[in-house]
């Protein structure tokens, strides 16, 4: 069809000006006041909206793949759209990875999945995601940011979830909330294996919370990355069992530092998830308690 109108068109134009008579309707002259074509418009992403496509930092095409959160199949869920504006709009490309404007955009992000979901979102098993426009949709005008989720049915963020929205996935009964873990342990301590379960069932490892590490150049080596991580866990394990800062002293718990990503530093997010582990005859690989370990202090935690 685009093609016959363009060919109709074009005959058009040649009786016009081959012709004697002015066409009704204008001046004779083809030349000015011509109505402009309109401007165009990139399109721009909506806040709980999903897509069938995974989560990538940087958007491609159109928004096609969009689908109903609560209806089909989907991959990621945006939670949230903000734009650049001032000297980051007038860029010639979009704002570079571990600028201040994108930590800035994913500090946005943060607060807005919080909101979003109900709770501060590292305590659920999901990620957060900032996609920018590719530089053809940012020629093209294109200032926006989103921010996606990704969600998981396990705390080792390996099995997306994907159906259902995450909103207020961290309100009420949480089922998005990161709790109660059953892990395994190899000699030197690194875990091997990895389940998810609920804290009044058998298991040997619980999440107690977050460490923010200082703003600063991401750690550039593993013995300073575990010190620092091991440093902050064991705050908030003394926070855990009740010792308020203090030293944790527990014959029956430790600790076990999630680890930090450099990826998620760049952007702004230092956090680390932080786990007390119960321990039996100096193993957790032997250690199997039943409800949450927190105020125990130096007590045994319930056999189970």
């Amino acid at each position: 069809m685009r093609r016959s109108w363009a060919l109709a068109l074009a005959v058009g134009t040649v009786l016009v000006l081959s012709g004697c008579e002015q066409v009704v309707g204008t001046d004779g002259d083809l030349t000015n006041n011509w109505p402009a074509m309109p401007k165009a418009v990139t399109p721009t992403p909506q806040v709980g909206v999903c897509y069938t496509t995974g989560y990538d930092t940087t958007w491609y095409g159109d928004f096609s793949g969009a689908v109903d959160c609560a209806g089909g199949y989907h991959r990621v869920e945006t939670v949230y759209v903000g734009s650049f504006s001032g000297a980051d709009a007038d860029r010639s490309a979009p704002p570079l990875g571990g600028s201040a404007s994108r930590k800035t955009a994913y500090q946005q992000c943060q607060q807005a999945a919080d909101d979003y979901l109900g709770g501060a979102w590292q305590d659920g098993r999901v990620g957060l995601g900032l996609v920018l426009p590719d530089d053809k949709a940012w020629t093209g005008g294109a200032r926006w940011y989103r921010c996606d989720v990704v969600a998981y049915t396990d705390s080792n963020y390996q099995t997306e979830i994907t159906s259902g929205s995450v909103k207020d996935g961290l309100k009420g009964n949480r089922p998005l909330a990161v709790t109660c873990l059953t892990l395994k342990f190899d000699s030197k301590g690194y875990p091997t294996d990895f389940s998810d379960t609920s804290c009044d069932k058998s298991h040997n490892t619980e999440y107690i919370g977050l460490y923010t590490a200082p703003d600063g150049p991401y750690p550039s080596s593993d013995d300073a990355r575990r010190k620092l991580g091991r440093d902050g866990c064991e705050k908030q394990l003394s926070n855990f069992l009740g010792y308020n800062g203090g030293t944790p002293y527990s014959n029956y718990i430790g600790y076990l530092p999630g680890g930090f990503d450099e990826d998620q530093w760049n952007l702004g997010d230092r956090t680390e998830h932080c786990y007390a582990v119960a321990i039996v005859n100096g193993s957790p690989n032997n250690a199997h308690v039943v409800g949450s370990m927190k105020g125990l202090k130096g007590g045994a935690p319930k056999r189970g």
